[in-house]
């Protein structure tokens, strides 16, 4: 009996620390749909335009919570990266009807989600170099609905059916 209670208690902050942590659940083989903290990240776009060097993504975001809640972004943690993993940064960022400009220098994008409704966030990042192929993930930095101050990351991968 004191084996096991004394494996137990050496067990014990193993078992806190798994129960404690929420791994990304990723749909599918591929990663253009991400849940995570109750929200669903859908790959829908991941176009670079060659003749203006500019790099758009766009993604369905939706609450699968039964009450709003407020999607607070770190909008300068968000980035693009591409086919050789450089990684850039937004230019413009587009969330439902809200729309943030770079130069606007705000650190935060807030958003009410409503449940089960779906809304575009659109994000755009100039002067991609021409050698570069393609985007392949978007990194969003957003915080935790259950503890304010802290924040998780999302990477979305282009969907399958657009390679």
């Amino acid at each position: 009996m004191k084996r096991f209670l004394l494996i137990g208690m050496w067990m014990l902050p193993l078992w806190v620390a798994s129960a404690q942590s929420r791994p990304t659940k990723v749909t599918g083989q591929d990663s253009s749909v991400v849940i995570l903290d109750d929200i669903r990240f859908e790959a829908e776009q991941f176009l670079i335009d060659t003749a203006t060097h500019t790099a758009t993504v766009t993604l369905t975001l939706t609450s699968l919570k039964d009450k709003p809640r407020e999607l607070k972004i770190n909008v300068y943690g968000m980035q693009l990266v591409d086919n050789a993993r450089n990684a850039y940064y937004f230019s413009s960022i587009a969330l439902g009807r809200v729309l943030m400009r770079f130069e606007g220098k705000q650190n935060y994008l807030h958003y009410l989600l409503q449940p089960k409704v779906p809304v575009k966030l659109t994000v755009t990042a100039e002067a991609i170099p021409p050698q570069v192929e393609a985007i392949q993930v978007m990194k969003i930095v957003f915080e935790d609905s259950r503890e304010e101050g802290r924040f998780l990351d999302a990477y979305i991968g282009a969907s399958a059916k657009e390679e």
